[in-house]
């Protein structure tokens, strides 16, 4: 690591910094103002736009010009600042520049040769008394300089123009005007002349050096070349141009009346002015080429000289302009490649390195103008005293707050650099400054987490760790971060302003924020007092007794004082006595640093010679910026200002100067103000303007890098929120702002395109102009990418655009152009993450709630989140797969894009509405358990949820992204039944001791950081028995439960009840037990006194049923409630708190209420009811009580202590889809949602308001079954900010959200989307959902998976025909289009059993139970009117593909009779009964029957059922008595492939039923009985019979050549069994699906990666390879229907999974063992490139040859 590497790593400020890189090429341009009008103009129009094109394509750089000149009609300013203006941008350009930086155009004319606006008083002095020496008038000279004492030594000003030429400036009278600019003309020519004159004199009496002459003779151009090369410091090969242009015959002509523009004439006698001449003599042609190599000097010599000095029309001029335009962006171009390549070594080009230094940088320049708050720096360094020396064990972060211009960032940076210098700067402490909002990467709060984590682990050395870039884990790194520490290497961190973090990814919550620190870390963080409530949040979740707030407030008169003049001195500055009365008048009113900043702004500009009544100050931060404001608009122009400073305030945390510049360009309004009295040669603004406002604000603005480019912002919020309130409070205005932003990202007026305006009437007369014209306006293009190789997005645009075009308030421009428009959200998702994407439409939704095509595209994104995560384009499938049956305008043209669009990354791609439609009912679908779903919670923010599950795992998922945040575990050894979050959302409580069994139970209660994932603590000392939820404090900070003890004495065992607490700080048990009953406790809550006493509120059962308050701490018992008016008393079994933790609910008799701050008891009602109850707090004033055996559920005011609602819960019962367990409520009170036992699903019921009295009736409906394909075990309501979510979690191992909110209408878009849904019918028209139909036909079916289908197709696949899962319905679709053709329902008893077609595919048969039905295969209309009937009971059909031949099945749970039958004649031709189970059937040509049996092979004729051949298998043949599971056979008929229980994979020779190879292809496993399972579970073979593939339930798939039997690849990647291996028909890709999975992965067969995994939502129930068509077609247990088309993939794009490490499997051949090898990859490579397998031209004779 080199020194200056270290020196950042470890906050090095106390050392020289390195300079910062650059990602600009800005280039100051300098000539005269005249005669290079025609080149600079052909460079705006031709070369800039070329060179800006190149910077950004090539290398990701923003191109600038300062050109000075251009735009401007007069060289003369006002203010006389234009010189230094000038000198001021050369250094910049200087300074920021990569590459060239100045180029200078030197012709024939010097130029113009203003002398110094201000002059040392000394000088002017000397020289004017050489002036009156010589007896010359002074009065011009005294009239015009004035003397300013306030400058230290003092200065002689020279006054504006217009203060005593009033019409200087006047363009409303152009004749007044033109008079004073005449009167100034002559003035200044005396002016000129006499100060030459007197410093020539001076300089030869030695009075002045050379410099101090000069300054009165030379030119403005000599002086920017002097800055700009001579004097220039580097390396002027990389960074300096100069063209010289010279015309033969110009001096000859210099009569000619446009001579003077090009070469300097006298005035007084209209000759060649020789000392001019002779200057640019010399500095032309001999100081120049003595600095610049000849490559960078270009001259060019023209005979003829033409009146408007360049002439196209002039052969000779048109090829010099353009040699000199190519020329030009030839040395520009190979200037900028050179000084890029040498920029690569520059230490910033590392991200680390650059952003470290662009904060150690700040830091700096906040430092050099600090004084005071010594106080204030000795608290801070007390802290740090202590954690460095790790005195204090325990501590949380410092916070230093203060109110807007208080100086907190100053006091940051001052400290940060006395930490890393002058305090700790010898302890080797590595010290971290972040000054957030100033980098992009500090902007949000998960970059800057990556960055800090980034720069602490690269300083103790860890710098190779990958870290991730998802938020949640991210947070988690930072915590650990601060483990590194160490006494000999402390880590100190300063965060300043957290207030200016980015709320995206709660960043204001302050959960990421470290609340305990270990010894020798320590973090100092600052903030706003009030914004966004960060101050609030961290007084709650920092322990108050260890952490250090320290206030920054206002400064003291004195302190004020003594820093205005320390400023001003350092200025060389000073101020009249009157002046200082002013300034000492203001700060008695306000001392506020940014307020002391801005007056000595103000005083530094006061000249001795003002008059305090010309003096303006304001008492208030407010006031002094709208005095900046004043006199910009004063100077500059009131419209050019608000729109220059509007469009800064509008953008997205900053705009480049370029994109302000292009802005300014496209407004209108502002150039019909600037150009109102002139037409520019090119409709653009000067650059100058910008320039000259910019130097005026500089200070009150912050650049910074954002999206690749250099921006600049307000750095102070007052100056925020005063540009709005001045420049954006008309909202048309800040519309058509926005509008104009959106049209310039979006690249509208790019690439030469004319934007329209229109002239006023004055211009129209004043330059004979038509009314309506059209201009370009040379703006940057802007394209979605820039290049190829490597693609760099254009980041701005996707950033920006979205961000405009929302605020432009256009919606359909939005849709067509951002969030609906397919290029633009795949360039998003690559360039910067769905995250971003995200936002945007959050922010889109938050103006647009009502926009279903935005709300349907968001849910799209959000529901296949995981899929685009993990590929980009996977947007191409989740679009089509969702939307294709959407209505709206740019959703269908979305969906079309779709459809069109290429990609050579997703695998299989969706032609179809496959999946649950975007914007339905099921909002999203979370996967991530392997194992069933016990529990889910939902914070109260709606943000997250958390899950727990019998994997022994709890997650924690974000709602709006639909992700995992964190996977929790490690830490329990037993399925989690319970998680609990706490009321401030920070903390999540995952439990196991209210199990049903007692083997499932643990004493296991461990607690989460939500935001971490870490474990924060374990609480310890429960006994691992209970019956409560642990119930937490409302601050969080505390949690009770009760648990079971079985106590064994002397005599008998008893089981005692305790409740038990803990703090959730530490972890620590507030007390060990404490039995608060005389038997079992019901219930226990934590409330608060109104003292502030915390409270354990505990009830009882019937043997001590009363409700006892308790003092937490103590464990004292302060209060003993009963109902004294019963003689006996009746136990409540649940209580309820209110979330302000003062009224508990419950009910003994009745409903009631207990005032924990009174322990009074509120009786709601008179009604007495003693069943058990639930109950529910809607909110702080109303509370719901439901009595289990009632149907009514009540809701009470709290405060008011009456009913106020009463609702009829009868649907429920009348519907009676099970017990109910629970009912949910929505805090609206709009939806009901029910939890029942030991069934598939939740209910939504909609609560309608039937009747209004004093007490309001309501009755709630049923809507919606939220079903699963398994169990629910838990339900919750999920409360957003927007809207309103049930979430359900299942034994099918996930989680669904359900959008509730408004169900009507999610249901009703869910229909139109669906139209018909995928199997031909509404879920309306079949409700059975919940039976052994839902489970996938190979576990409902397992026997017959592989002897009746359930697909078919027809035509050569032009249709295929389709049976639901409860053979109910048959569907015919055309294939190629995807779309339903026609839908038959079977109305006969039984359900049928299976489908299939008559050789060809003309006729279609069904058959179920004692029915036959025959249809046609183009109409799916049956072909009788009713059907045959068979006088068996059968369970299923085939019918052979080469006769007429059928089979019947016999047998309900497998395969036990064969019957043979002619379709054709409709008579049966024989029956057959195996001798054991068959798997699989194969009806063959020869009207041969094979029957595949669990212990045997036989083939049988299908004309008389005659025995061929029967081949048992018998102990001795192969040594085995495993039985076959699966099966498959070669196209050819010769070789038959089967899967055995015991793992082995066996070919048999079909003809003979004979052996001929086996191999071990799974290892077998063990059930919980010690018996073997069903190892292999499906084989099959590829469309080309040489490859085939095994699934099993080890839980891989494998690939094996048929030929060898060698083992290509290893399939992995699932949890459960494999249960479908398929390939798809072209062998590109195998597909595989396990039990209880509701995906199927697609992996490669070329290399053996994993592709993607193809989400379902339900359960897939079978895979139809199409191999004519080359399609896929996929049916899932909600009988939906997915299309996909294949695609080709590119195999190094493929995302890889760990390749398989197995031994070689042991191969059998006639009795003899030998060792396979895997085919080596290379080998693999080079055989057959469809499938990476060796060719087998007749698989059956090559493996027969063995026999």
């Amino acid at each position: 690591m080199s020194d200056v590497a270290s020196q950042l790593l470890h906050g090095g400020l106390g050392k020289t910094l390195p300079p910062l890189r650059s990602r600009v090429v800005r280039i100051f341009t300098s000539s005269t103002f005249t005669d290079t009008s025609v080149e600079r103009n052909a460079l705006m129009k031709d070369a800039y736009p070329k060179l800006k094109d190149y910077c950004k394509s090539k290398y990701g750089l923003e191109f600038q010009v300062v050109d000075m000149r251009w735009g401007v009609r007069d060289e003369a300013t006002d203010d006389h600042m234009t010189s230094e203006l000038c000198m001021n941008e050369i250094a910049a350009c200087q300074k920021l520049s990569i590459g060239p930086n100045f180029v200078t155009f030197l012709c024939q004319k010097y130029g113009y040769r203003p002398f110094p606006p201000n002059i040392p008083a000394d000088e002017l002095e000397a020289m004017r008394q050489v002036l009156v020496d010589n007896g010359e008038s002074v009065s011009i000279l005294d009239d015009w300089f004035i003397k300013d004492t306030n400058s230290v030594p003092p200065v002689y000003r020279l006054q504006p123009i217009s203060s005593k030429l009033v019409h200087f400036n006047d363009n409303a009278n152009p004749d007044k005007m033109g008079a004073d600019r005449g009167k100034w003309w002559d003035i200044f020519e005396t002016l000129q002349k006499q100060l030459r004159h007197a410093s020539s004199v001076c300089q030869k009496n030695k009075q002045f050096n050379e410099k101090q002459a000069a300054k009165f003779k030379i030119s403005v151009t000599h002086d920017e070349v002097k800055h700009g090369i001579l004097d220039a410091p580097g390396n002027k090969e990389d960074h300096c141009v100069c063209f010289i242009r010279k015309f033969g015959d110009l001096e000859k002509r210099s009569e000619d009346n446009e001579a003077k523009n090009f070469i300097d004439i006298n005035w007084e006698d209209k000759q060649i002015d020789g000392d001019a001449k002779a200057l640019l003599t010399d500095l032309r042609d001999q100081k120049v080429p003595k600095c610049l190599k000849p490559s960078n000097l270009v001259v060019s010599t023209l005979s003829n000289w033409s009146d408007k000095g360049i002439d196209v029309t002039i052969p000779e001029h048109k090829k010099y302009l353009e040699d000199f335009l190519k020329k030009f962006y030839d040395i520009i171009t190979s200037m900028i490649e050179r000084m890029v390549e040498k920029d690569k070594t520059h230490i910033s080009h590392n991200p680390l390195y650059e952003e470290i230094l662009q904060h150690l940088t700040f830091c700096k320049v906040k430092c050099e103008t600090f004084h005071g708050r010594e106080d204030l720096l000795g608290t801070i360094r007390s802290y740090l005293q202590e954690r460095l020396n790790g005195t204090a064990s325990a501590s949380s972060p410092m916070v230093i707050h203060g109110e807007s211009g208080s100086g907190k960032t100053s006091v940051m940076a001052k400290a940060a650099f006395q930490t890393a210098s002058e305090w700790f700067g010898r302890s080797n402490s590595a010290v971290v400054v972040r000054f957030l909002g100033t980098t992009p990467a500090s902007t949000g709060v998960r970059q800057l987490l990556r960055s800090v984590c980034r720069q602490v682990l690269t300083a103790y050395g860890y710098g190779d760790e990958a870290l991730p870039d998802d938020y949640f884990k991210v947070v988690r790194w930072f915590q650990q971060c601060f483990r590194y520490a160490s006494k000999a290497k402390p880590l100190i961190i300063f965060l300043d302003s957290l207030d200016q973090l980015s709320a995206a990814e709660g960043a204001h919550r302050m959960a990421w924020l470290p609340r305990n620190l270990p010894p020798y870390a320590a973090l100092v963080v600052s903030t706003l007092p009030k914004e966004h409530g960060i101050l609030d949040t961290l007084q709650v979740i920092l322990n108050p007794g260890i952490t250090r707030f320290a206030e920054v407030k206002q400064l003291s008169l004195d302190d004020s004082k003594k820093i205005m003049s320390t400023w001003l001195e350092s200025e060389k500055k000073t101020v009249t006595t009157d002046q200082m009365a002013i300034i000492s008048n203001a700060i008695q009113q306000c001392s506020l640093p940014l307020f002391l900043k801005l007056l000595f702004d103000r005083a530094s500009r006061w000249q001795s010679y003002l008059h305090t009544s010309e003096i303006h100050v304001k008492p208030s931060i407010k006031g002094m910026i709208s005095l900046i404001f004043d006199r910009l608009e004063e100077y500059h122009g009131k419209m050019l200002v608000s729109r220059a400073l509007g469009y800064i305030t509008i953008s997205q945390n900053g705009i480049a100067e370029a994109e302000l510049e292009d802005l300014l360009s496209l407004d209108d309004e502002v150039l019909q103000d600037v150009y109102a009295y002139w037409l520019p040669p090119i409709r653009r603004i000067p650059p100058l303007l910008w320039t000259r406002i910019r130097s005026e604000i500089n200070d009150y603005l912050v650049e910074r890098e954002a999206e690749g480019a250099r921006v600049i912002y307000w750095y102070h919020r007052q100056f925020i929120e005063a540009a709005r309130e001045r420049y954006l409070h008309n909202a048309e205005m800040v519309k058509r702002m926005h509008k104009t932003c959106s049209d310039y990202y979006i690249g509208t007026w790019s690439g030469g395109k004319k934007k329209p305006f229109e002239y006023t009437e004055d211009q129209m007369k004043k330059f004979g102009v038509p009314k309506k014209a059209e201009e370009d306006r040379k703006v940057a293009p802007q394209p979605l990418e820039f290049g190829t190789n490597p693609t760099r997005f254009n980041i701005r645009k996707l950033e920006q655009l979205p961000f405009h075009e929302i605020l432009s308030q256009d919606v359909d421009h939005l849709k067509e152009s951002t969030l609906c428009s397919l290029p633009f959200l795949l360039a998003k998702l690559r360039g910067m993450g769905l995250g971003e994407v995200m936002q945007d439409f959050s922010m889109a939704l938050a103006n647009y709630k009502e926009d279903d095509e935005l709300r349907l595209v968001s849910d799209t994104l959000r529901v296949g989140s995981s899929a685009v995560r993990e590929n980009p384009f996977n947007l191409i499938v989740e679009v089509i797969g969702r939307l294709k049956n959407a209505k709206g305008k740019y959703i269908q043209k979305l969906v079309a894009d779709a459809e069109m669009a290429t990609t050579n990354t997703v695998p299989l791609i969706p032609y179809n509405q496959c999946f649950p439609p975007a914007g339905g009912l099921l909002r999203t679908q979370f996967l991530g358990h392997t194992g069933e779903v016990m529990c889910v919670q939902a914070t109260s923010d709606g943000r997250y949820l958390v899950s727990g599950s019998m994997d022994r795992k709890a997650i924690v998922w974000e709602l709006e992204s639909s992700t995992i945040l964190h996977t929790m575990e490690g830490h329990h050894a037993k399925a989690i039944h319970d998680v609990a979050i706490t009321p401030d959302n920070l903390m999540a409580v995952t439990y196991n001791f209210r199990a049903k069994q007692d083997e499932d139970r643990s004493n296991e209660i461990n607690v989460w950081n939500i935001e971490t994932g870490q474990l924060f603590i374990k609480l310890l000392g429960h006994t691992g028995k209970g019956y409560t939820r642990i119930r937490f404090s409302s601050d969080s900070k505390f949690a009770v439960c009760t648990m079971t003890a079985r106590i064994e004495n002397d005599y008998n065992t008893e089981t005692h009840y305790y409740a038990k607490a803990w703090n959730m700080e530490n972890g620590q048990e507030l007390f060990r037990g404490l039995e608060c009953h005389k038997g079992e406790i019901n219930d226990v809550l934590l409330g608060r006194a109104s003292n502030g006493r915390n409270l354990l509120v505990t009830c009882g059962d019937k043997d001590d049923p009363a409700i006892k308050i308790w003092d937490l701490f103590t464990g004292q018992i302060l209060k003993e409630i009963l109902d004294r008016r019963r003689r006996q008393n009746h136990p409540t079994h649940t209580m309820e708190i209110s979330s302000n933790g003062r009224y508990v609910a419950f009910n003994f008799f009745q409903h009631a209420l207990l005032d924990v701050h009174t322990a009074e008891i509120i009786d709601l009602t008179d009604d007495e009811d003693r069943s058990d109850c639930q109950i529910q707090f809607l909110t702080d004033r109303e509370v719901m009580f439901k009595n289990v055996d009632k149907w009514d559920a009540f809701i009470y005011n709290v405060e008011e202590q009456k009913l106020v609602k009463r609702v009829d819960l009868n649907d429920i019962r009348k519907k009676n889809f099970g017990k109910l367990l629970g009912l949910l409520v929505t805090d609206d009170f709009k939806t009901i949602v029910s939890k029942h036992e030991d069934v598939k699903y939740a209910i939504a019921w909609k609560v309608n308001a039937y009747a209004k009295s004093e007490v309001e009736r309501y009755e709630c409906k049923f809507q919606a079954k939220l079903a699963h394909d398994g169990q629910v075990n838990d339900t919750c309501i999920v409360g957003s900010q927007t809207s309103v979510f049930a979430g359900t979690a299942s034994k099918d191992n996930s989680i669904k959200v359900w959008n509730i909110d408004n169900i009507d209408k999610a249901l009703q878009q869910e229909k139109e989307n669906r139209a018909l849904d995928a199997m031909g019918v509404t879920k309306d028209d079949s409700d059975n959902n919940d039976d052994e139909t839902r489970k996938p036909s190979y576990d409902r079916r397992f026997n017959f998976r592989q002897i009746t289908y359930r697909t078919r197709t027809l035509e050569n696949e032009k249709y295929v025909a389709v049976l639901d899962n409860m053979g109910k319905l048959i569907t015919l679709y055309d294939v190629m289009a995807g779309t339903l053709v026609e839908h038959h329902k079977w109305t006969a008893r039984e359900p049928v059993g299976g489908i299939d077609i008559t050789p060809g595919g003309k006729k279609l048969f069904a058959q179920g139970g004692k029915a036959l039905m025959e249809y046609d295969s183009n109409t799916l209309k049956p072909v009788y009117s009713e059907a045959k009937k068979l006088d068996l009971n059968a369970t299923g059909l085939r019918i052979s593909p080469h006769s007429s031949s059928a089979v019947f099945i016999g047998g309900r749970h497998e395969m036990e009779q064969v019957y043979t039958y002619d379709v054709n004649n409709h008579w049966y031709t024989g029956e057959y009964e195996p001798k054991t189970t068959p798997r699989a059937i194969y009806l063959l040509s020869g009207d041969r029957l094979l029957l595949v049996c669990m212990r045997n092979l036989t083939m049988i004729t299908m004309t008389d059922c005659h025995l061929i051949y029967d081949q048992e298998f018998v102990p001795g043949w192969e040594g085995t008595l495993e039985y076959i599971l699966c099966a498959t056979i070669t196209k050819n008929e010769r070789l038959l492939i089967t899967g055995w229980q015991d793992g082995a994979v066996k070919l048999f020779n079909v003809q003979t039923g004979a052996g001929v190879k086996n191999i071990k292809a799974h290892q077998e496993l063990e059930n919980s009985f010690g018996s073997n399972v069903h190892v292999i579970t499906e084989i099959n073979l590829s469309s080309t019979d040489q490859f085939f593939v095994t699934g099993s339930c080890d839980k891989t798939a494998k690939m094996w050549d048929l030929t060898s039997l060698r083992l290509i690849h290893i399939f992995r990647g699932h949890n459960t069994t494999v249960m479908m291996a398929r390939i798809s028909g072209d062998n590109q890709f195998v597909l595989t699906v396990a039990r209880n999975d509701l995906n199927v992965k697609v992996h490669s067969t070329s290399n053996g990666n994993l592709l993607t995994n193809i989400i379902a939502y339900t359960a897939i129930d079978n895979i139809c390879i199409l191999p004519i068509t080359n399609r896929i077609l996929m049916t899932t247990t909600d009988n939906r229907v997915m299309f996909f088309k294949v695609n080709q993939v590119i195999a190094q794009q493929q995302r890889s999974v760990r390749p398989a490490q197995l031994p070689p499997p042991q191969m059998q051949v006639q009795g003899q063992t030998q060792q396979s090898q895997q085919i080596p990859r290379r080998q693999a490579k080079q055989q057959n490139t469809a499938t990476g397998m060796s060719s087998l031209d007749n698989v059956g004779s090559s493996l027969c040859t063995i026999i």
